[in-house]
């Protein structure tokens, strides 16, 4: 858990490539946005009932099958309409077929109910998560930024970057993303990526060896 009023956020790290799924709960409302639900819908569903929280809206950073393993279980559950680029909505809905390659089962997610690009916003409650177009990982990486929070998938690391040897998968722009999208961010800003610790703007620009 980190982060205090007006939002908290919780990491749960969730499948067997160990994603981190978010919960950002908006404390005046007990109102949560779930981000990148990879795997383990029921222990997600656990977590949000044991907080008393309600999900108002699924937030995909990329359509991976690792990060969008549970989104049906939870668009089934919670209603929350499900968000993500629409660059990345045919891997999104074909996560089964990206399993089986690494020979793990995963259900197809339905259809997102909206599609977010550079620039969109996302409403939560009195909160807007910036949607920022980042691709690199894959052709439609977002990440959402919130105060001073990025949700940064698999864009960049704790001193690392995400692949691009997976098709769709472009090193040059994914630098790039990170130079222009996410380094012009404040230092302070804490950065929420798809696997492993947290970090911040100010430490990668710092001590990222890519960089």
């Amino acid at each position: 858990m980190t982060g205090g009023d007006p939002l908290r956020v919780y990491m749960m790290e969730v499948g067997p490539l160990a994603v981190n799924a978010y919960l950002v709960e908006h404390t005046a409302t007990r109102k949560a946005v779930v981000i990148d639900p990879g795997d383990d819908g029921e222990a997600i569903l656990d977590e949000v009932s044991g907080l008393g929280l309600t999900v108002e809206k699924i937030l995909l950073t990329h359509g991976h099958f690792d990060h969008v393993g549970a989104v049906g279980l939870l668009r089934e559950r919670t209603g929350a309409p499900v968000h993500i680029h629409p660059a990345d909505v045919d891997r999104m809905t074909g996560a089964r077929r990206q399993g089986m390659i690494f020979g793990l089962s995963v259900s197809d997610p339905p259809a997102p109910d909206v599609l977010v690009e550079e620039g969109s916003t996302v409403l939560f409650e009195d909160q807007e998560f910036l949607v920022a177009h980042t691709p690199g990982h894959t052709p439609g990486c977002v990440s959402y930024i919130v105060g001073k929070m990025a949700f940064v998938g698999d864009l960049i690391f704790a001193g690392s970057i995400g692949r691009t040897d997976l098709p769709g998968g472009d090193h040059g722009k994914l630098l790039e993303s990170v130079r222009t999208k996410i380094f012009p961010l404040p230092d302070e800003t804490v950065l929420f990526p798809g696997h492993g610790p947290a970090t911040t703007v100010g430490e990668e620009k710092r001590s990222n060896p890519f960089f």
